[in-house]
């Protein structure tokens, strides 16, 4: 009688170690954005041309899946490349339409942060709506 009741133990143990194994399977593989996507969009987000912001680094990245939708809680730390100074001083040198349009949405860049420093760093804080589309990752449209 003992080899039957060692049988049920063994499978009912062997069950739970799988319902276990298969949860953190499930947290640890979530499919969700990765760091450097998320990295990528927030610079295209905030400036594509890298020329004031760099975002440097991913703090911390928290995601989870609604609807086919991604909502992503980031930190990052922004290096900024130019002070807000010489940002205004590039503002008062552009000689054509071209060069004013790309510095206008660096001054906006200003009212968002501040007087930054060149060489300063901060982090930035966003929630991010995000679909995974067959060439990566892209923000969802706010409307």
């Amino acid at each position: 009688m003992r080899p039957l009741t060692f049988l049920p133990r063994s499978i009912f143990s062997l069950v739970l170690l799988s319902v276990v194994f298969m949860s953190l399977g499930g947290c640890l593989f979530n499919n969700g954005p990765d760091k450097d996507s998320v990295r990528q969009i927030l610079q295209d987000q905030l400036d594509p041309s890298g020329k004031v912001i760099v975002v440097e680094r991913i703090d911390s990245l928290n995601s989870a899946e609604h609807d086919q939708k991604w909502t992503v809680d980031v930190a990052a730390t922004l290096l900024f490349k130019q002070s807000a100074e010489q940002l205004a001083e590039s503002l008062q040198s552009a000689d054509s339409a071209s060069s004013l349009l790309g510095t206008v949405g660096q001054i906006g860049l200003m009212l968002q942060f501040g007087n930054f420093k060149a060489g300063q760093t901060q982090t930035y804080h966003s929630r991010l709506q995000l679909l995974k589309g067959s060439t990566g990752w892209m923000p969802v449209e706010r409307k």
